[in-house]
């Protein structure tokens, strides 16, 4: 996934990765961050709502954004077809909670194109290199453990950090009734 996208994603700030091509899997999946960063891509860091958000997240420009590795782990859940009413169905709601504020700022909700509905987004502290590819892939044994070993410290640290400590927010998903699960040609 390009950046800012794939720290959007680990950050909780997008919760619908949107594409031009649709999908039958669904279950978990590694957020990696592309290598190359697009100039486009890069000028979108500038911007507002891209630059504000990632700032609060403790990134000041574009070249803190990590690359070339594995920044968090989700679950693909479900796979949204957009319409005409797609942006405006996103926008309401982000309006009413329950998908992030900039939800409709940081996607192509054109229609015919497609949504990947994340949920149970875990940030990894410290990225683990990966050569990522097209699409999605398998990851390579060697790196699935070191996402379960950086997973297992997290979850140790936040263990012994004191109750009071704030947890970033999960987005609850839950699918729309009139939104089938979109399948690939065959």
């Amino acid at each position: 996934m390009t950046q800012p996208w794939a720290t959007l994603v680990a950050i909780g700030e997008n919760s619908i990765e949107t594409r031009s091509w649709s999908t039958r899997y669904r279950g978990p999946v590694a957020i990696h961050a592309a290598k190359a960063f697009p100039p486009d891509a890069r000028a979108l860091c500038r911007a507002t709502p891209y630059r504000t958000v990632l700032a609060g997240a403790g990134y000041e420009s574009a070249e803190d954004l990590p690359r070339g590795s594995i920044i968090a782990v989700a679950t693909l859940a479900d796979i949204m077809e957009f319409s005409r009413a797609s942006l405006r169905e996103v926008r309401a709601r982000a309006v009413r909670g329950e998908l992030p504020r900039h939800e409709a700022s940081f996607g192509d909700f054109s229609p015919g194109r497609f949504g990947f509905v994340l949920t149970d987004v875990l940030s990894i502290d410290d990225p683990i290199f990966a050569r990522g590819m097209l699409g999605l892939w398998d990851v390579p044994d060697a790196v699935r453990r070191q996402i379960r070993e950086s997973l297992a410290r997290a979850s140790r640290t936040r263990g012994a950090r004191d109750s009071a400590t704030p947890q970033r927010p999960q987005m609850n998903y839950k699918p729309e009734r009139s939104r089938p699960h979109i399948q690939e040609n065959a």
